[in-house]
């Protein structure tokens, strides 16, 4: 493996690596117990594999985010990259990002948390985020090199002792994970919302490489390709310790995997565990708010080039900073509608955009029909879940559909709407063919 897969591939282990990704392994081992394997097969496949299928095929096309919504139409396709970039940079994943690398992070080190030492925390954070992103051109080489390996020492650190250490067996599974722990670790995976991350993060791997002087097609493929997977080994070996470690430790009550983490930490390590968990928390949000930064920025100025990078990069920052200070529970408030409408969207996309790399025929309806299916589907469960309209109707029309009582109502007529699609446009391309084999001869 060359160097420059290996930093690239360590960049896109640290920039998935965010806080969700920390405590919801934990979780799911605590309670799938000794279903823990079957259940956490589920998770890699949408918490590892479909992201990873997001990186090949930016990749591929090589025409960031608003490429996928361009074959439904070159309007939709430049909202939904416009609306990527928002929810996943200043409206949700920076502030949100920050705002766990305050409160877990500091948590117990801080004697006082207020709005104040919030700001204090924020400018120094956001600072260091300022900074790496300003540079472009050596971002996969400081996240890759130094920030990376910090990272993954601190993790294996935490990890060696925990799973050579349990506090106890693998307890009999809870809830969902006793009857079926593959679809349980399958929605569990699904709710990371790693997907999103992955289409911008692909283009900061990307924009690296060109910096690197990997410019053709076939190569930037081929890189991201190794990248990637070096990635997903990584993030499969780390996930697997850290729902061990969940998995063993004695039950007590633990809310979310943040607690599950700062006990073991402080069980094997003391008072110094304090410190490690810290770290891990703060260099994994650092390094996802480095590559938002960046991404968002690059869009812009891939899009409107007469404001330099540098200035997107100190507005995203700015925005991000100011967000922050808002608070969590605030944060998420606000950026939960949009993820819930987003994320169907755009897996969609996705899926249909890698299908598209194996199709040589042109794929119109394939696109256009999955996607103005899943739209209404997701606009329909944000307003079930939320209580949006008090219109018992829309709710029980939404509960009709099939999985929808996982979230998931969008998923078959997806599937259907994709293969009616994909045979309007195979017919089309055959009488096409016939068409021009006519009119030759």
């Amino acid at each position: 493996m060359n160097r420059l897969v290996l930093i690239s591939g360590l960049m896109l282990f640290s920039l998935f690596f965010g806080a969700g990704n920390l405590i919801f392994p934990p979780m799911l081992g605590h309670q799938a117990g000794v279903d823990m394997w079957p259940a956490m097969a589920g998770f890699i496949v949408t918490g590892v594999l479909l992201p990873l299928l997001a990186v090949i095929v930016v990749a591929y096309f090589d025409e960031g985010v608003e490429r996928m919504g361009r074959p439904v139409h070159p309007v939709f396709g430049m909202v939904f990259a416009v609306l990527v970039y928002l929810s996943i940079g200043a409206l949700y994943g920076i502030p949100r990002a920050a705002n766990v690398a305050y409160e877990v992070g500091t948590a117990n080190l801080l004697p006082v948390h207020d709005a104040s030492t919030l700001i204090g925390f924020s400018v120094v954070f956001f600072l260091i985020v300022f900074m790496v992103a300003l540079n472009p051109a050596k971002i996969v080489d400081n996240i890759g090199k130094y920030l990376t390996p910090i990272l993954l020492i601190a993790i294996t650190l935490l990890s060696l002792f925990a799973v050579s250490r349990p506090e106890t067996p693998l307890q009999p599974a809870q809830g969902g994970y006793g009857s079926a722990p593959v679809v349980s670790g399958i929605l569990e995976g699904y709710f990371t919302m790693d997907l999103i991350g992955a289409l911008a993060f692909s283009m900061v791997i990307i924009s690296g490489l060109k910096y690197s002087g990997v410019t053709d097609r076939r190569g930037i493929v081929s890189h991201v390709l190794k990248a990637g997977m070096l990635s997903s080994v990584l993030l499969i070996v780390i996930y697997l310790a850290l729902a061990y470690i969940g998995g063993t430790t004695a039950r007590d009550g633990y809310e979310n995997g943040t607690d599950i983490l700062t006990y073991s930490s402080m069980r094997l390590f003391g008072s110094s565990g304090d410190l490690i968990f810290s770290a891990i928390v703060v260099v994994a949000c650092l390094t996802t708010c480095i590559g938002l930064v960046n991404a968002c920025s690059a869009f812009g100025a891939r899009h409107y080039s007469r404001i330099p990078y540098k200035v997107y990069v100190f507005v995203f920052t700015a925005a991000g900073f100011l967000f922050t200070t808002l608070g969590l529970n605030t944060i998420l408030s606000l950026a939960a509608p949009l993820l819930a409408f987003l994320y169907p969207v755009s897996i969609v996309l996705v899926m249909v955009s890698f299908l598209n790399i194996f199709i040589h025929f042109e794929m119109k309806h394939a696109y256009v029909l999955p996607v103005v299916t899943t739209i209404p589907i997701s606009i329909l469960e944000i307003i079930h879940t939320n209580g949006l309209l008090e219109m018992e109707a829309i709710s029980t029309m939404y509960m009709t559909l099939p999985l929808s009582e996982v979230s998931l109502g969008w998923l078959l007529p997806f599937a259907a709407m994709t293969m009616i699609g994909l045979a309007v446009d195979w017919r089309r391309a055959n009488l096409i063919d016939a068409r021009e084999h006519q009119t030759v001869y």
